[in-house]
């Protein structure tokens, strides 16, 4: 990540542009304040100076530290394992009307041991154990290092699966992609599809290496929802078999 996305992520740029217009805006008051009572200028400039100190704690405080459901914590000790904090999920409910409607939820996250069939078949199981009575379909990718999944259904209960996924311990660095309201189900056959990347012929290698981009040797998974619907296309097309003439 680079320094100005971390910084960005940090909300040091935010803060930094908060604390000048508030130091400003109390500058303006006091100067009025203090002239009206008369008050030494060596004063006024005592209170500038004093905003002026502030300014670099600002940023290094919104640097070092990060507001949390259980309180302000170092940025280090945050657990990025579980990004959807409760705050989170409300301004979802806020924008979002629970009126019914199907939504889609696409994230992606990172696999904490090596991914191989093993581990999608064990999510599978469960998946289509529970999801069922929860009416939630979906679809989940899988490569050795990350997961892409799918969950279809309506808010609460969407919303409510993502909340248990979100702290499984076979996974971290979970990343909401898009959470939106939808017509209808893109995968309403499976309560969970599991697609395994785990031996890519060389030609589907490059291809998603050149729509994705590339790290450590293998493709990227998508980031934005376009990008996971082109891959869940060109993934689903494949897996189809080949049509017969007579």
């Amino acid at each position: 990540m680079s320094i100005f996305n971390e910084l960005k992520r940090r909300k040091v740029f935010r803060v930094g542009f908060a604390y000048l217009f508030i130091a400003w805006a109390v500058a303006q008051i006091l100067q009025l304040v203090f002239e009206s009572f008369g008050t030494p200028e060596w004063a006024i400039k005592t209170v500038l100076v004093l905003l002026a100190t502030g300014f670099p704690f600002a940023l290094f405080f919104a640097w070092a530290y990060e507001i949390t459901p259980e309180g302000i914590k170092r940025d280090q000790l945050v657990n990025r394992s579980q990004p959807i904090t409760p705050q989170t999920i409300k301004k979802l409910k806020n924008n979002i009307s629970s009126d019914g409607q199907l939504r889609s939820l696409i994230y992606k996250s990172r696999c904490k041991d090596l991914g191989n069939w093993d581990l999608v078949n064990s999510i599978l199981v469960s998946s289509t154990r529970n999801n069922p009575e929860n009416d939630i379909t979906g679809v989940l990718v899988a490569t050795e290092t990350h997961f892409l999944q799918v969950l279809e259904g309506a808010f609460e209960t969407v919303n409510a699966t993502f909340q248990l996924i979100s702290r499984d311990k076979r996974h971290d660095t979970v990343q909401i992609i898009s959470f939106t309201e939808i017509k209808e189900r893109q995968f309403a056959d499976w309560a969970m599809h599991g697609i395994g990347l785990f031996d890519l012929n060389r030609e589907l290698k490059t291809r998603f290496c050149s729509m994705f981009g590339e790290e450590n040797g293998s493709f990227c998974l998508p980031s934005t929802a376009h990008e996971a619907t082109d891959l869940l296309n060109i993934l689903l097309t494949e897996e189809q078999p080949p049509q017969t003439t007579e």
